[in-house]
């Protein structure tokens, strides 16, 4: 029967104060500021490339016909050249100049009534920005009514290229009047009707979980004495739905493509066809869920999904998607396949599919992640913090195949640690997911991860009945490797290193791409720029393998979180002294030597593919490369920090995963501050 100490509630109260001081600041800094906002439509939305220039004394009047009942807002949006601004304003001291206009923004009424009014400098103005005059709250009432957005310019600084779009097509009840004569376009018309309000329903909700993550969690470590994999089930489930909260589908680096593909595949999976030129046929439903989201989230899109999930019914039809071809096989989409599959057979709406689809590869990122903290022989901790990283939880919660190749990799290596370094015969079982994880590791991302499957040779011959038997076994996996490799990559290689002429039209670079034989004729040329890179860019590799940088690299992790844990699993893999049943295990030069050389190895093909594919003839280094294609290798990297010099004397390994616990609390602050105008 496990007792909380006096301690334990010591350490729990201390907790509980600091969770309640830092959920003030995050409700102050992240939560009203969003409640307060508007939820912004476009009434009538501007033609791209046209817009008219303001200029000082002018008099505008834009009339219109809003169609709903309640009305929160009313106003425009407007375009100007930020950097003259920024440019100007830098040269205040010189010039004495502090004002360059002012915009008096008023909406009146059919009778011609005031209703609400606002001013804006222009000097605090941003490009894009909506120019809103609103109530105190939302009114009801406004449905068919004629209201007219009246526009003052003051003093305008002609160079600031200040203008609003407008549109050539007719609108309903629309009108416009500039300076007292009748133009034939229409501005655009932004309206709101309500406010984001219920968000803070939303900011309970997400500080009970964390308050339990963090009970729970300290409970597993410090109570029951759990082992980390079956802690790592509760916290990791927790962090997994706070990360799908946060971060909507389309939000993660080229999921839609991944969806697509997905769907592909289900499509077959379901006898249905696929579109012509090997293109995806998408339900029209689910096509239409798609482009409720965007790179970037927004208020208005999570709006959007309150509303959708409870959707009841499904769009008829379908609608053509092109496919980008990655050439990953279908394993690597496999719990998005099923989940697809099952979601269109149940008939549910298109987000509630979408959301199936990425609960199923959370299902499948906890059940690898448990067995890659189960398998490892040793350094725990560091697989604890290592399988909660942002970077691991965003990708393996989101539909990139990054969610199956990633865990495979980590269950793989860890296996190998196991015939490293655990004094055992090897076990069928073994052999069969040793198997498994190469076979899927050899198809996947070109080959980028071949080079762990040479790890193999450093099996000892110990673990095998004879000399014989350990070289067959590295000879069959090696076999294994190349064969799967060949049969299923290759065509990706190619598409990189040569391809067609059709190929190259649809690629980044089309045919000014260098390709294999713009890589053989400098390679001295490609080692200089790849080097540089490393110069220039290798911290920012370590911080966007880590999870600094999430979504398109737009949501923004303190260093403190992604250095914090990086530094918690470096001393976790240190070799630690009297901890009870396990022996000390020693990481040999020759083998740190191969844990290097096959890393390098495969950042060298990661190089070699974006210098051919991805890097233009007159750049200065290596583009396209992303730090989160080197985390599968970081298990063997971090054994190159385990040393018999430096030796931590007391096992600390739950107190490391627990603070990579609260660690990960402060990562959900970050992104809670990096996403514009979300919760």
């Amino acid at each position: 029967m496990h007792k909380l100490t006096k301690k334990n509630w010591i350490q729990l109260a201390v907790m509980t104060v600091i969770f309640l001081l830092a959920s003030v600041l995050v409700y102050k800094t992240t939560i009203v500021t969003r409640m307060v906002m508007p939820r912004i439509e476009s009434q009538i939305r501007a033609e791209s490339g046209l817009y008219y220039k303001i200029s000082s004394g002018d008099h505008i009047e834009q009339t219109f016909v809003y169609d709903k009942d309640a009305l929160l807002s009313v106003g425009t949006q407007i375009s100007l050249d930020e950097d003259m601004l920024q440019s100007k304003i830098d040269q205040e001291e010189k010039n004495k100049q502090e004002d360059y206009g002012t915009l008096h923004l008023q909406i009146l009424d059919a009778s011609g009534n005031s209703q609400m009014r606002a001013d804006y400098e222009v000097r605090i103005l941003d490009d894009g920005q909506n120019l809103l005059a609103s109530f105190p709250t939302a009114q009801n009432g406004w449905e068919g009514k004629k209201l007219t957005i009246v526009l003052d310019a003051e003093n305008i600084d002609e160079d600031l290229e200040l203008s609003l779009g407008y549109s050539t097509k007719e609108a309903k009840g629309a009108g416009l009047s500039v300076n007292g004569e009748t133009s034939d376009y229409t501005l655009n018309v932004q309206t709101a009707s309500h406010q984001f309000l219920y968000w803070k329903q939303w900011a309970l909700f997400g500080a009970v979980l964390i308050y339990l993550l963090l009970v729970g969690t300290y409970l597993g470590f410090a109570v029951f004495r759990a082992r980390p994999e079956k802690v790592f089930l509760f916290a990791g489930s927790i962090l997994a739905i706070l990360y799908l909260l946060m971060i909507p589908p389309l939000a993660v680096p080229d999921e839609e493509s991944h969806i697509v593909e997905a769907y592909y595949y289900s499509n077959i999976l379901m006898g249905r066809e696929n579109a012509p030129n090997d293109n995806t046929l998408l339900d029209a439903e689910d096509a239409r869920a798609m482009r409720i989201f965007k790179a970037t989230p927004s208020l208005s899109e999570y709006d959007d999904l309150r509303t959708e999930l409870f959707r009841t019914q499904r769009e008829k039809g379908v609608c053509e998607a092109g496919r980008f071809f990655n050439y990953s096989p279908a394993i690597t989409y496999l719990p998005g396949i099923l989940a697809l599959t099952a979601g269109r057979l149940l008939g549910l709406n298109g987000v509630l599919l979408l959301y199936l689809g990425r609960i199923c590869y959370i299902l499948w990122y906890l059940f690898m992640m448990y067995w890659f903290i189960k398998l490892m022989p040793f350094g725990k901790a560091a697989a604890f913090v290592l399988s909660i990283l942002p970077i691991t939880i965003q990708q393996c919660c989101s539909y990139s195949y990054d969610a199956v190749v990633i865990a495979v990799a980590f269950v793989y290596l860890a296996i190998l640690f196991q015939l490293l370094y655990v004094d055992k015969p090897i076990k069928k079982w073994q052999i069969i997911i040793y198997s498994l994880c190469i076979f899927v590791l050899s198809m996947s991302k070109g080959g980028t991860y071949l080079s762990l499957c040479l790890l193999t040779v450093l099996v000892p011959i110990s673990r095998f009945t004879s000399r014989k038997r350990k070289w067959q076994f590295v000879v069959s996996e090696g076999i294994l490797s190349l064969i799967t490799f060949l049969w299923n990559t290759m065509g990706y290689v190619m598409f990189v290193a040569a391809p067609t002429a059709e190929q190259a039209a649809g690629t980044y670079l089309g045919e000014e791409a260098r390709g294999a034989a713009g890589l053989l004729a400098d390679p001295f040329g490609f080692l200089m720029l790849a080097l540089r890179t490393f110069f220039r860019s290798g911290d920012g590799f370590i911080e966007t393998m880590l999870g600094m940088q999430l979504g398109w690299l737009n949501i923004e992790v303190s260093r403190l979180v992604v250095y914090g844990m990086l530094l918690l699993m470096i001393i976790a893999v240190l070799q630690t002294e009297n901890i009870k049943g396990q022996k000390d295990i020693v990481v040999t030069a020759g083998q740190k030597g191969l844990f290097f050389f096959g890393s390098a190895v495969s950042v060298g093909i990661v190089m070699a593919s974006m210098f051919m594919s991805w890097t233009p003839k007159d750049a200065v280094g290596i583009e396209g490369v992303q730090g989160r294609y080197f985390l599968p290798l970081l298990p063997i990297l971090l054994l190159l920090f385990r040393t018999q010099n430096i030796v931590v004397k007391k096992d600390i390994s739950r107190k490391i995963m627990y603070i990579g616990v609260c660690l990960q609390c402060v990562a959900i602050y970050g992104i809670l501050m990096s996403l514009e105008r979300i919760l």
